[in-house]
């Protein structure tokens, strides 16, 4: 009796740990599976250049980019202008550069931002030479997605005006 007992046990010993086996090997297999990568979010970026002059605005600049989270994206507008140099002509870009970085963290888009704007004007007291005005700034922001929000504003030294840059990232993916 006790030989069946023993051989009893035995055999449902057996048969527990064959139903049981195979669940721990998959649960084992799981998780040393990779998990998939999340998959990437892409934002419609807007910027908008805001120029005012004595409070009032007067201008407004719209660029606009599809970026992938842990992307980059460059605008560039402008022109090359020749200029006499001491060994002949040379070409300046002038114009508009916007440089961006966009990444996500705690429900906010991070943004890493250059600016600049150039722009030849006419120096009022010789009228003869072109001075070159430019504006420049750089910041490290967080935005929440789909609020426009002003990142930056900077005054022109040589003038009244006003430049502001204002972001707007929306989730479309």
């Amino acid at each position: 009796m006790r030989k069946l007992i023993a051989v009893s046990l035995i055999m449902v010993g057996v048969l527990l740990f064959a139903g049981v086996a195979p669940a721990l090997a998959q649960e084992a297999s799981a998780e040393k599976a990779p998990k998939p990568p999340k998959p990437l979010s892409v934002y419609r970026v807007e910027f908008a250049i805001h120029e005012s002059e004595n409070g009032q605005r007067v201008n407004t600049r719209n660029y606009m980019q599809l970026v992938e989270e842990g992307g980059r994206c460059r605008s560039r507008a402008g022109a090359s202008i020749p200029v006499t140099g001491p060994q002949g002509p040379m070409y300046m870009d002038v114009g508009f550069n916007l440089d961006c970085e966009l990444s996500e963290r705690d429900g906010l888009v991070r943004m890493e931002l250059a600016l600049e704007i150039s722009s030849f004007a006419q120096d009022p007291e010789t009228k003869e030479r072109p001075l070159l005005r430019r504006i420049r700034s750089e910041v490290n922001t967080a935005v929440v997605p789909g609020k426009p929000t002003v990142v930056s504003s900077v005054d022109d030294t040589a003038s009244k005006r006003r430049y502001e840059l204002e972001v707007t990232a929306t989730k479309v993916k």
